[in-house]
């Protein structure tokens, strides 16, 4: 489980699930496939930037994938952010023997995955990225922004994957299994608020809503 209390002072963590892509649009099982945008995906990415533009972000991550990295370029653009660190630790879940497959496609062409899937999520998945490494890079995410907090950085924007943010999520509250899942749709935003001083320890998720139109 992540120690949340190594954070410092007053601030707010936030996770920022990519707008729509082409492969969403597709209903195609991505994984680390590098779609772009689709033109939905840039109304919610611009709507999200318009949000976050009183927030004060003071740091930008992203995963290198476009479909992130254009959203957080759209984010950085509405809100004067000059610069976007994009951190390996942010790329999405590894899909395995599904990626570049729409989910009926998957069925048919592996039924015996498909049933494991349904079972286990992407632990059934043939090639699919463990649980223990998604765990592992999302503690490793942390400890970034454990740093970043003790450097000042006290409001921190990092635009993923939906996979990824199930176990950044997860391992803040001691959970190690796939399911059951939260629902993170495109441009999902949850937002860690955390109090950390001598005399308290305070820290919350809250799931702040979908910009989606």
């Amino acid at each position: 489980m992540v120690d949340l209390r190594k954070l410092e002072g007053k601030g707010n963590i936030y996770l920022v699930r990519h707008g729509e892509s082409d492969g969403c649009s597709k209903k195609i099982i991505k994984g680390r496939r590098d779609f772009p945008l689709s033109g939905q995906g840039r109304i919610q990415a611009e709507k999200t930037g318009m949000w976050f533009k009183s927030r004060n972000i003071q740091t930008l991550l992203c995963s290198p994938l476009k479909r992130a990295a254009e959203t957080a370029e759209i984010i950085a653009s509405r809100c004067g952010i000059a610069s976007i660190a994009k951190l390996p630790e942010l790329l999405e879940l590894e899909t395995g023997i599904f990626s570049g497959l729409t989910a009926v496609e998957a069925e048919l062409q592996f039924p015996r995955a498909w049933r494991r899937f349904k079972q286990k999520s992407w632990d059934g998945v043939p090639e699919a990225e463990s649980s223990s490494s998604l765990l592992q890079r999302a503690e490793a995410f942390w400890e970034q922004i454990f740093c970043l907090v003790r450097n000042g950085s006290r409001n921190i924007a990092a635009v993923t994957h939906s996979g990824i943010m199930q176990w950044i999520i997860k391992s803040t509250l001691g959970h190690r299994k796939w399911l059951p899942l939260f629902a993170i749709d495109n441009c999902a935003i949850f937002m860690l608020t955390f109090n950390v001083d001598p005399q308290q320890f305070y820290c919350s998720w809250d799931i702040l809503g979908f910009t989606a139109p």
